[in-house]
């Protein structure tokens, strides 16, 4: 009888000393010092709602803890003090006020020891910002007899399983946004605004405008108080090398994404924040909010940064620190075992294929990507998928074909 086949399980290879602690470090779980688990935010109102759960009706599992996570989140909420304005406000500025509030204004901001990206909780869950009247309808329709809890578990207790949908499952536009930088998305929301009627800026359209335009100055915000405390940490570090970084860092995150980045590092940096920002309004963490095409946006950032002296292995050294950031999404689920490491939210990531005139764009920073997940494997985030097609150079599926079989 021949022996049953012996399979090991790929281990990290290669890693820096500061990559290996920062990984080694998320898989301590809630034994860490602080984690990215969920907190709740309130308005403070008696018929304030908190969790949506709506966000969660495609995961069938929430189904028995309707009410109890309704409740339990609005129970552990903490209160944000409201502006004096805030209930004469439009449903849409309410909310986006509310949630830059709570980014910028009330969760705490860390950096952990040796990493190279700023930027740690976004897992929230927001008051959905409604007043009485708003809150007694949304009521209706989540809790009626005939409202979406009701329907939604008469789908699931007929076997239909999962029976809804949620945010998310999208690519934003990241490459526009990193040449715009967020100060051109709101000269260019401004400027609409301003092209609006007296009469349509005081309808929908006037309120939608300046509920984005909140939005847009949310990452200038985020990023001054991630730059203060690099900078603080930088007055307080002995090593030169480590408060080189720090002081890099700051000057980074006073740069991007307000601005369009200038290097690699910033683009990076940019990429992260202006990610997380989109977790965080989701309400629901990594809900299928992709990066697309990264290293074909991502090239030009690489390539000058390359051209202009910036050593290869310390640009996937900034790589390896945003693979570990984007599975810090699962800090949500930390207490329910195994670092949520098994769940299936997915921030995707699309690397090659072919461009417009029908080349093949595999470049330095596809393979650069490729070692980079190589050498951090086995972690989940984020989930690559290569393009291949008939044009696909030798080299790219001889790395394809030796990653399956590892």
């Amino acid at each position: 009888m021949q022996p049953a086949t012996q399979l090991k399980i790929k281990t990290p290879t290669g890693l820096s000393d500061r990559i290996r602690w920062l990984r080694d470090y998320y898989f301590k779980g809630a034994d860490r010092a602080w984690t990215n688990e969920q907190t709740a935010w309130t308005t403070g109102t008696p018929w304030d709602t908190v969790y949506n759960e709506m966000t969660y009706y495609i995961v069938p599992e929430t189904y028995m803890l309707q009410q109890t996570l309704r409740s339990s989140f609005k129970l552990s909420a903490r209160e944000v003090r409201l502006h004096q304005d805030f209930w004469t406000w439009s449903l849409p500025e309410r909310r986006a006020w509310f949630t830059r509030e709570v980014m910028v204004e009330y969760l705490p901001k860390e950096l952990l020891p040796g990493d190279l990206i700023a930027g740690g909780r976004f897992n929230v869950q927001s008051s959905l910002c409604l007043n009485k009247k708003e809150s007694k309808e949304f009521d209706r329709m989540i809790l009626g007899k005939r409202g979406a809890r009701a329907l939604v578990n008469w789908f699931h207790d007929h076997g239909y399983g999962n029976a809804g949908a949620t945010s998310g499952h999208l690519i934003p536009d990241h490459e526009r946004i990193l040449h715009l930088g967020w100060k051109g998305v709101h000269a260019y929301l401004v400027a609409r605004y301003n092209a609006l009627s007296k009469r349509e800026r005081k309808g929908q359209a006037g309120a939608q405008l300046r509920a984005m335009m909140t939005s847009a100055t949310m990452a200038r915000d985020l990023a001054g108080k991630y730059a203060a405390h690099c900078r603080d940490l930088a007055a307080r570090e002995a090593d030169a090398a480590r408060k080189a970084e720090l002081s890099a860092m700051a000057e980074n995150l006073e740069l991007v994404p307000w601005s369009p980045p200038e290097t690699f590092w910033q683009a990076v940096q940019a990429l992260w924040l202006n990610h997380m920002l989109v977790m965080s309004d989701e309400n629901y963490p990594g809900p299928g909010v992709s990066f697309g095409r990264i290293d074909q946006y991502l090239l030009p950032y690489w390539e000058k940064s390359l051209a202009e002296g910036m050593d290869r292995e310390f640009g996937k050294e900034i790589l390896k620190c945003f693979w570990v950031h984007c599975n810090h999404a699962y800090d949500a689920m930390i207490r329910t075992g195994n670092n949520g490491i098994t769940a299936g939210y997915g921030q995707l990531i699309t690397l090659s294929g072919l461009g417009r005139d029908g080349a093949d764009m595999t470049n330095d920073l596809t393979y650069a990507i490729l070692e980079v997940i190589d050498e951090l494997s086995p972690i989940l985030e984020p989930k690559p998928n290569v393009r291949l097609h008939r044009n696909s150079s030798d080299d790219l599926l001889d790395r394809e074909i030796g990653r399956a079989h590892v």
